[in-house]
């Protein structure tokens, strides 16, 4: 925030209660600021959540994503691993893929662990999971973008088991038991999920070039059915599918992963759809 509260550009409008990066724009001049305004109040909320009529603007911080899942229990945190976060530039900021654990410096690792436990006192949690995303700007300085109670969604919890061999949904239940939950990883691999996307808007026609299931690509999914209206992805409801490649390489995963996606062609004919 600039002096006298006042925001300077670029700034990020987006809806006070929401999920999946729905409703969030990155405004860059003056005149985006009322279809900012209106894409936070009409975002189709996920969930089942009820609908918060209220925006925020704040202050737009750039850099490079993160996110750091940790579990608490009786107020002792262990950081399981940093998720190096794929998005998508421009007004909307999709979340493309995930890639765990990041290879990062160590002064870089302590960075971010150090403000992750900050975010995890200052919010009160004692016992539970915790999904707390971060942005590491050019100079080192890295800050808080937000901390979700839980674990972390697109398909983070099953990279952790793939990369780590950890059971996430074994320790919540542990912890909730009052048991010591088993957080020591088994396995030192890497893994990343890709999400696939549509290159423009029209009726969905096919998804072809998915690889098979292999031991190195554990997954590869389409929920979105034939005829369905697609577009430019602008939240992550935009995702059509994903692909989850392991290895014991952090860069051989996201080069298979990339090689893959390159293989993948997603056929968009015109149309509204169903």
């Amino acid at each position: 925030m600039h002096a006298a509260g006042v925001l300077g550009l670029p700034f990020v409008v987006k809806p006070a209660d929401g999920a999946g990066s729905a409703g969030i724009t990155v405004v860059t001049s003056p005149d985006q600021t009322e279809a900012a305004w209106r894409a936070a109040r009409t975002a189709q909320v996920m969930y089942g959540l009820p609908r918060d009529p209220r925006v925020l603007a704040q202050d737009h911080v750039p850099g490079d994503e993160f996110s750091v899942e940790s579990f608490t229990q009786h107020g002792a945190t262990t950081h399981l691993c940093i998720t190096r976060k794929h998005t998508t530039d421009g007004a909307h900021r999709v979340e493309l893929g995930h890639t765990l654990p990041a290879r990062l410096p160590t002064a870089t690792e302590r960075a971010l662990f150090e403000q992750t436990e900050r975010a995890i006192t200052a919010v009160g949690v004692r016992n539970g999971a915790t999904h707390t995303e971060l942005i590491l700007n050019s100079d080192g300085r890295c800050s808080v973008l937000e901390i979700g109670a839980r674990l972390g969604a697109g398909h983070i919890g099953v990279l952790i088991q793939h990369a780590l061999g950890i059971d996430p949904w074994r320790a919540l239940w542990d912890i909730a038991l009052g048991q010591p939950a088993s957080l020591i990883p088994a396995t030192r691999g890497y893994a990343t999920a890709r999400f696939l996307t549509s290159p423009r808007a029209g009726r969905l026609a096919a998804v072809t070039g998915l690889p098979p299931v292999t031991p190195t690509v554990p997954a590869a999914h389409i929920r979105a059915a034939a005829g369905t209206h697609v577009g430019p992805a602008t939240s992550n409801r935009g995702r059509l599918g994903h692909v989850i490649v392991t290895g014991p390489d952090p860069r051989t995963v996201d080069d298979q992963a990339d090689q893959i996606l390159r293989q993948i062609t997603v056929t968009v004919t015109p149309g509204s759809g169903t």
